[in-house]
């Protein structure tokens, strides 16, 4: 799969935290060796839920796929429940499955390897099926439920989660609208979004304030990713070919961004039997209210990807971090699933109106004799509820059949690879192999040239991979390294004449320098912006370490609130109960 990272970055985050550190936002080894401050960038959710996977005896690989194989699961558990909620458990199965067989699930895996976009496809059905029942019922405990959901989203991929704050803002009016309970509904709506923001606030707080820090907006919005180079045509939504390869400009893309011929001939039935329904009933209801609307996010969802929205792409900058507008099919995946679910539910009831006990009674007794219930048995409610449920039945069953049938051989890699966690895993594959594709969150001021493609790189050669953890520039000193952990490195120096020593790490707001417990200033005035410092005639203890920010203690503490307010609400809500 294209981003391989994946082994070597839980790898890191293991070795942290034996380090003891509870979250390790510098790790060594990535940035070409000279360090990188992975953590305060990348989100951490899906590496910690890996991580589990790996404390309990499972190898780094194997953690790696049991969580891509979670997500699968959890995904479809969203997505089901989400839909049985809003229909019937019939709808939620076939949502689940037409979930799943997504093409678009089978390319992040597959295909792209992107497993935060890919976790952010399990969570995103839990937060609206919980911001459902917080509306159904407004209350703290659903509140909370409601805020954890969206914690977890933002620590997944926050470049999704921010969009998704746009399909919330307009369900909240329909819940607002629809809701007796207003005032409560507002009041723990703003919980459950203080309860999401507060929890994963360690982790957002710093990404967003100190990006301004790196190359990413140098990088990755303006060369590696423009939005601009990765539209959808229209005619891809229909057939574009199945491949292994990337996205590329107009139809040169060597992935497919099919929706799949099956969920949208679903999506069309589902559409017309609704419509039937509606004509009949002449009310709507929230069922009713609520597919609209899916069908209208639907169609945003993939207006988005195009070329037609490009005039929103150019105004809202955000959008340029989420690189490529097909991003959008993440929530296009949510949205024509539950509409295609709806078609068996819309059909059922569509069918319980044609076929009345009424209309069959007016029927049946000019003609038939009477049963000890009254009218001809084709005339019993009970047996027309049974047959129609049975028909319902057999048309989920085949349709999920078919599905499964005709998507499963898209969900296959293209080729299997055996290696062990020690080659993925190797000094020069994590300091040379995994950091020359991805180093956007290098320290701005590192020297950069141009690649064959024109694009920006940073000016190393492999040649320039540090040999050790520090050098001595100059002077002539004894050097013992006491501590080398990812965020604490301690020397012990017995410099002979005044001398230059550098540390092999990227200098990076947070580092700090110490002579005998004295901070002393870090010149980074270099090709690389390594930390460099000057040490006199003596003995020292040379200590280098790694500290919060004001942003960074801000959030953290930020977190510590939302954790005491859950815990308070909580013991609250106990004494309530329990009295």
């Amino acid at each position: 799969m294209h981003d391989d990272q994946h082994i070597v970055r839980l790898l890191l985050l293991d070795q942290g935290l034996r380090q003891g550190y509870l979250y390790p936002r510098w790790v060594d080894g990535l940035g070409f060796g000279f360090g990188y401050p992975l953590y305060n960038f990348y989100p951490p959710l899906i590496y910690y839920t890996a991580e589990l996977f790996h404390l309990i005896g499972f190898s780094l690989i194997w953690s790696v796929k049991l969580t891509f194989i979670l997500g699968f699961y959890l995904g479809a558990l969203g997505i089901y429940f989400l839909v049985k909620k809003l229909t019937n458990r019939l709808s939620g199965f076939l949502s689940a499955t037409l979930y799943t067989y997504f093409f678009y699930h089978a390319v992040l895996i597959y295909v792209r390897g992107a497993l935060a976009e890919f976790f952010s496809l399990a969570i995103l059905p839990f937060v609206f099926l919980t911001f459902h029942n917080l509306a159904n019922k407004p209350n703290k405990l659903d509140a909370i439920f409601f805020g954890i959901t969206l914690a977890f989203l933002i620590l997944t991929h926050p470049l999704i989660a921010v969009p998704s704050v746009f399909f919330l803002l307009v369900l909240f009016a329909l819940y607002l609208l629809l809701n007796k309970n207003r005032s409560l509904f507002i009041l723990f709506t703003c919980l459950g979004i203080f309860v999401g923001i507060s929890l994963s606030a360690f982790f957002w707080m710093p990404s967003v304030w100190e990006r301004k820090y790196t190359l990413v907006d140098k990088i990755l919005t303006a060369e590696l990713a423009s939005y601009k180079l990765h539209y959808i045509y229209l005619q891809q939504f229909i057939y574009s070919p199945w491949g292994y390869g990337g996205s590329g400009v107009g139809l040169t893309d060597g992935m497919t961004f099919q929706l799949g011929k099956i969920h949208i001939g679903l999506s069309i039935l589902s559409v017309l039997v609704a419509f039937v329904y509606f004509v009949k009933k002449r009310k709507l209801n929230f069922s009713i209210s609520y597919y609209l609307l899916t069908i209208i996010f639907l169609l945003f969802s993939l207006f988005m990807t195009t070329e037609y929205s490009s005039f929103i792409w150019d105004r809202v900058k955000y959008l340029w971090y989420l690189q490529f507008p097909w991003r959008f099919l993440t929530f296009a995946a949510i949205f024509i699933s539950i509409v295609g679910g709806y078609f068996v539910f819309f059909l059922s009831r569509l069918l319980h109106q044609l076929i009345t006990p009424d209309r069959w009674n007016v029927a049946i007794s000019h003609s038939h004799p009477v049963t000890k219930y009254g009218v001809n048995s084709s005339g019993n409610p009970e047996l027309n509820r049974f047959r129609i449920k049975s028909g319902m039945i057999l048309v989920a069953v085949i349709v999920i059949t078919f599905t499964i049938f005709t998507y499963q051989k898209y969900f296959k890699p293209q080729r299997f690879i055996v290696i062990a966690d020690k080659e993925r895993t190797s000094y020069e594959e994590i300091t040379w192999g995994i950091s020359r594709t991805s180093y956007e969150f290098v320290p701005k001021g590192v020297k950069t040239k141009k690649s064959d493609l024109n694009t920006t790189i940073l000016a190393i050669e492999k040649k320039d991979l540090p040999k050790k953890t520090y050098d001595l520039l100059s002077g002539d000193a004894d050097v013992r390294i006491l501590e080398n952990k990812f965020q604490n490195k301690k020397f012990f120096i017995d410099a002979k004449n005044p001398a230059r020593f550098r540390l092999n790490t990227y200098h990076f707001p947070g580092w700090k320098a110490y002579l005998n417990s004295k901070e002393i200033s870090i010149d980074d005035k270099n090709d690389l912006k390594l930390i460099t410092i000057r040490v006199p005639s003596g003995k020292y203890i040379l200590n280098f370490s790694f500290r919060d920010t004001f942003i960074r203690s801000f959030s953290n503490a930020f977190t510590l609130g939302g954790f005491v307010l859950i815990a308070l609400v909580l013991v609250l809500q106990f004494k309530k109960v329990y009295g």
